[in-house]
C-alpha cells in the first residue's frame, strides 16, 4: 500500500521532525526501578537494534528475567512518523549479558533484520499471577496447531479476553522459536482457549507464551474486541473509535488476534498486525499492507497515554 495517509496536524508534525527519528521512551528509563504493571511506549535508537532484535532499556524491564513483556509494533508512535513496517512475527525474549544488568528485547522469530525506526508498544507485568502468566506448549496440552490453556479465569468463558506475546526464553532460561503469526480461539467442545499458528502450522512443544486475562492485572487498560467490517476497514486497516484513542495520538494500544470472539465463527488471518494512528482515529493493520479479512478479529488493550 506503499506510505500511510496521515491528516494534516500529524503530516505537519511529521515533516518537522522529519521520518525515521527515533521517539524517546514514554517512561522512566536507566537505572529508574518500576514494579508495578507499566506501559510504554518503546522506539529503540539505532544502537539498540542489533541483527533481528531491538533492545529495550527501560527501568521496568532492565535487570528483570521474570517480567512479563507484551509488545505490539506501533508504527508511528505518539502520531509520529517512525513508519516502518514489520511483516514478520515478533516475540521477547531476554539477554542477560545486555545493558549493565540485563535487558528484554523485542525480535523477529524468523530471524529476518529489525528495521531501524520500529517502535513498539510495551506492556510489562512485573510478577506471574493468576491474570498474568507464562503458558508453555507441552505434549498434554498441543494438538495440531494450537496448545490449549487450562485456567480457571479462561476454561467455560468464551467471552474472556486475552493478550499474548510469544516469550523466547521466560526468565532467560530456555529458547526456542516459532516463526508465525498467532492468534487465539475458543475451543467449545473443551471449553478452553488456545493459542494457534494462523498458517495452520504443527504447534511444536516447548514454546512459551506470556498470557494476559482480562484487563484487571494491567493497571488502567480498558479491553474491548474489535472485528472488521466493510465499513471500518480501509485498506490495510481496521479502526475503530472510542474515547481513549480519537483524537489522541498518545494512546497505547495492544492487540491479538481472535479466531472466534465469543466462540463465535472463526476467521484466519495469517499477519503480523501493528497499530497506527492517521489523525483522527486509531486502527489495526497487517504489517504486510494486505486487507484483513471481513469478520477478522481482535483483542484490543487500550491505554489513553
Amino acid at each position: 500500500m506503499g506510505m500511510k495517509k496521515y491528516g494534516a496536524a500529524v503530516a505537519a508534525a511529521v515533516l518537522a521532525l522529519g521520518v525515521g527519528v527515533p521517539l524517546a521512551a514514554a517512561a522512566p528509563a536507566g537505572a529508574t526501578t518500576v514494579t508495578v504493571t507499566s506501559h510504554f511506549v518503546w522506539s529503540p535508537p539505532a544502537s539498540d537494534v542489533s541483527g533481528d532484535t531491538a533492545f529495550i532499556s527501560n527501568g521496568a524491564t532492565n535487570g528483570h528475567p521474570n517480567d512479563l513483556v507484551f509488545a505490539t509494533p506501533n508504527y508511528n508512535a505518539n502520531g509520529l512518523c517512525g513508519c516502518e513496517y514489520l511483516s514478520e512475527p515478533i516475540g521477547v525474549w531476554y539477554d542477560s549479558g545486555a545493558g549493565s544488568g540485563g535487558e528484554w528485547a523485542v525480535f523477529t522469530e524468523t530471524g529476518t533484520l529489525m528495521p531501524d525506526g520500529e517502535s513498539f508498544n510495551i506492556l510489562v507485568v512485573p510478577k506471574s499471577s493468576k491474570s498474568a502468566f507464562v503458558w508453555r506448549s507441552t505434549a498434554s496440552n498441543t494438538t495440531s496447531d494450537y496448545t490449549l490453556i487450562n485456567s480457571k479465569l479462561t476454561n467455560g468463558k468464551p467471552d474472556a479476553d486475552l493478550q499474548v506475546t510469544q516469550n523466547w526464553n521466560p526468565g532467560g532460561h530456555g529458547g526456542a522459536y516459532n516463526g508465525h503469526d498467532i492468534g487465539v480461539w475458543y475451543d467449545k467442545s473443551k471449553k478452553k482457549w488456545g493459542i494457534f499458528n494462523e498458517d495452520l502450522a504443527t504447534m511444536a512443544k516447548g514454546l512459551a507464551f506470556n498470557v494476559l486475562v482480562g484487563s484487571a492485572a494491567s493497571n488502567g487498560g480498558k479491553a474491548e474486541v474489535l472485528t472488521t467490517s466493510h465499513s471500518n476497514r480501509v485498506d490495510d486497516t481496521v479502526f475503530f473509535r472510542n474515547s481513549e484513542t480519537t483524537g489522541n495520538p498518545n494512546n497505547v494500544t495492544f492487540v491479538t488476534q481472535n479466531w472466534n470472539p465469543g466462540g463465535k465463527g472463526g476467521t484466519y488471518n495469517d499477519q503480523q498486525m501493528g497499530v497506527w494512528y492517521d489523525g483522527s482515529e486509531e486502527g489495526v493493520f497487517n504489517e504486510s499492507t494486505s486487507a484483513p479479512p471481513i469478520h477478522s478479529a481482535y483483542n484490543l488493550l487500550i491505554f489513553s497515554s
